[in-house]
């Protein structure tokens, strides 16, 4: 197995050198152009988004999120008509690219959906282990009762009545004998 390089530039992972190192030029780009444009001017924006569009300079994702940042400020804008401004042209590949999050973003509510379905499962499931723990609780005492108890029950009753039994038993033999010093004595 190849051991591939990884051209990850701005959060976006590329898939040649060439790309990243495009992206890493656009981001060079960015980084001088915001420290030289004043982003609260909208007309500022507006005349540096148009050149940008003309010039035709950002073809990666990370340059088309900066003309987003732009175009966003645009329309935030009340001192630019939003008719004035231009879509941003965008290639093939960061098309399919733009496709499939759009397609994550449908999503998104039946994700939601399922995630608040998880999370009552989780809650009911919880609550139920909680509740067997407390039952099983409950029924280890109970045994422990029923074991230490006196009173006989399933658990103990044969060893109580022999108990029983034998402290009759030793109960009649007392007695017996009592009867019989008795009767030695009236017997003589």
């Amino acid at each position: 197995m190849e051991n591939q390089e990884e051209f990850i530039v701005a959060g976006y992972h590329f898939k040649s050198k060439e790309a990243a190192e495009k992206a890493k030029d656009e981001v060079n780009a960015i980084k001088y152009l915001s420290e030289k444009t004043d982003a609260k001017d909208a007309r500022n924006v507006y005349a540096l988004y148009n050149k940008l569009l003309d010039t035709d300079l950002f073809k990666t994702l990370v340059g088309l999120n900066y003309l987003r940042e732009l175009q966003d400020i645009l329309y935030k804008s009340k001192d630019i008509p939003n008719e004035k401004i231009r879509p941003i042209p965008v290639q093939f590949e960061v098309q399919e690219f733009l496709d499939g999050r759009r397609q994550i973003t449908k999503n998104k509510g039946q994700i939601r959906t399922l995630e608040q379905k998880c999370s009552h499962y989780k809650d009911w499931f919880v609550r139920s282990m909680i509740v067997n723990a407390a039952l099983l609780v409950i029924i280890l005492v109970i045994i422990l009762i029923t074991r230490n108890s006196s009173n006989p029950n399933i658990l103990n009753y044969e060893v109580n009545l022999q108990n029983k039994y034998a402290g009759w038993q030793e109960q009649l033999q007392s007695q017996e004998e009592s009867l019989k010093a008795l009767e030695k004595e009236l017997g003589r």
